[in-house]
């Protein structure tokens, strides 16, 4: 059941903090955020999509 909280509670929350963090790194004006910018999507990209993958999953059983 820890395992389902960390999906369904702690992974969307660490997708919106990726999201914030993509958004204030995207509006910096140096090159460098603009990468860590790309990083944070990533992250929150993945965080954002573990759950709908993993109830995807779930019902195809």
């Amino acid at each position: 059941m820890a395992a389902f909280g960390f999906i369904f509670v702690m992974l969307p929350c660490v997708a919106i903090a990726g999201f914030t963090c993509f958004a204030a790194c995207r509006a910096q004006r140096h090159t460098a955020f603009k990468l860590l910018a790309g990083v944070c999507l990533a992250v929150a990209l993945a965080a954002a999509l573990t759950p709908v993958g993993v109830l995807v999953w779930l019902f195809t059983l």
